[in-house]
């Protein structure tokens, strides 16, 4: 029973103090959300304004021809330059999707939770990564986005030189979330597909929580096997709906923008913001009190909590790995024990005598047939025993073809006696012989 009500006390008192410190403190996210005025978003090779549907063509997709083209833009529109706060919504290929599990973690722990795992999560990546998530932690499973650090503040500038500010750079699947229908229901799971020129990428959605995210490029789904290995695993639904045109992103209700979860702000954003904002006054007292209040009456609880939770569960770990431990050291002790038998070189007889027999003229014949090492010596006879040599020196899988004794015509005989060597290419007898004999 203690087990039980001191985790579910844990995450009240870090959702109380959580909720307590966001009522005092300026919301970055919500501010700079709300100075968005002008929303445009990336399809293809267009950059387009989902007010007025106006698009300008882009020669690439670096930041200072957005930027540029986000100018034009504004220009058509007439909008006073000094007041431009931009919302960029780029394709799914500029972000990175991760699934994690944290159960029953509270939400202001999982930004620093995962970034500490960032390298675990993308070991390969050479660059530092911005993290948005909407975490549910009734939910085992997540989905966390990745975007570029520099490419958002590449992006920034970019748009600062052009006297505009960009205020969130969003992925534009992220729309989807906004869209409401009267027969939506509560609880509802809902499927888009949305295919661009260059990628295909489909979502599931449950309200804002997407719980999948699965993309392709074109080039991938040239692959046929691939491609239905690829739509097995997503399990599309019936009533997907699909995404092919820009079209689509003109009836979003953008007034709800302030809902998104999934959105990422440039750190100069950010700086920007904190330049013109503080936290409220008179209040900063209280959320410190309430905090020393906390952390005095619960620091023997919280250790209490921590030492049960990992002992539980090196205890389950342990119990789970036992079996595990004793199927490998047998599969070790096995391959020590057979790896000289089971690695010797073998050669596929019936598939020798197969290619020769599809390759030897009906005119001749063999008459003997022996291998070693990976050397077969055949002997026979033929019209023509130079044609037999050249036709079994043109296969891949036969090296080192020549022959080991003069042909010989027999008296009153057409037919020559032959006799031809050659290597079978995939028998490695030395390497063998190297590894498990090797000669100081």
């Amino acid at each position: 029973m203690f087990k039980n009500v001191m985790p579910f006390f844990h995450r009240l008192k870090h959702r109380f103090v959580f909720s307590l410190t966001a009522f005092f403190k300026t919301d970055e996210r919500q501010e700079l959300l709300k100075t968005v005025d002008t929303h445009l978003l990336i399809w293809n090779q267009e950059l387009l304004n989902l007010q007025t549907g106006e698009c300008v063509e882009l020669a690439d997709m670096e930041a200072e021809t957005v930027a540029s083209a986000a100018k034009k833009l504004s220009l058509i529109e007439g909008k006073n330059k000094q007041s431009i706060h931009i919302a960029l919504y780029l394709s799914n290929v500029e972000f990175v999707a991760t699934e994690y599990e944290l159960p029953e973690m509270a939400i202001q722990n999982v930004p620093s939770a995962l970034s500490y795992q960032v390298s675990d999560l993308m070991p390969a990546y050479p660059g530092q990564l911005m993290l948005a998530v909407n975490h549910n932690e009734s939910r085992k499973k997540n989905i966390a986005l990745w975007l570029d650090y520099e490419r958002t503040e590449r992006l920034f500038s970019a748009f600062k030189q052009q006297s505009i500010e960009l205020s969130a750079i969003i992925p534009r699947i992220i729309l989807t979330s906004l869209i409401k229908t009267e027969n939506t229901k509560k609880n509802q799971i809902l499927q888009y597909r949305e295919q661009d020129e260059n990628h295909l990428l489909q979502v599931t959605l449950n309200q804002q929580d997407f719980i999948q995210w699965r993309s392709i490029s074109h080039r991938d789904m040239q692959d046929e096997a691939y491609f239905q290995q690829w739509e097995k695993e997503s399990a599309a639904l019936d009533d997907m709906t699909h995404i092919k045109t820009a079209d689509y992103w003109l009836d979003i209700d953008r007034k709800q923008i302030e809902q998104l979860s999934y959105a990422f702000f440039p750190e100069s954003a950010r700086r920007n913001l904190k330049k013109h904002s503080r936290l409220k006054k008179g209040r900063l007292a209280v959320i410190a009190g309430l905090i020393v209040a906390v952390l005095l009456v619960t620091p023997f609880i919280k250790n209490s909590i921590r030492f049960n939770k990992y002992e539980q569960r090196y205890l389950e770990y342990k119990e789970k790995t036992v079996e595990v431990r004793k199927m490998r050291s047998s599969v070790t002790q096995f391959e020590d024990n057979w790896a000289l038998f089971v690695d010797y070189p073998r050669a596929d007889i019936a598939a020798v005598i197969r290619k020769l027999n599809s390759i030897i003229p009906k005119n001749s014949w063999i008459k003997g047939f022996v291998i070693k090492e990976g050397f077969v010596e055949i002997d026979g006879y033929s019209p023509n025993p130079t044609s037999i040599l050249e036709t079994i020196s043109r296969q891949e899988e036969f090296e080192q073809v020549a022959f080991n004794r003069r042909t010989q015509s027999e008296r009153g005989k057409k037919n020559e006696h032959f006799g031809i060597t050659f290597h079978i290419k995939s028998i490695n007898v030395e390497a063998y012989q190297e590894k498990y004999f090797p000669v100081n």
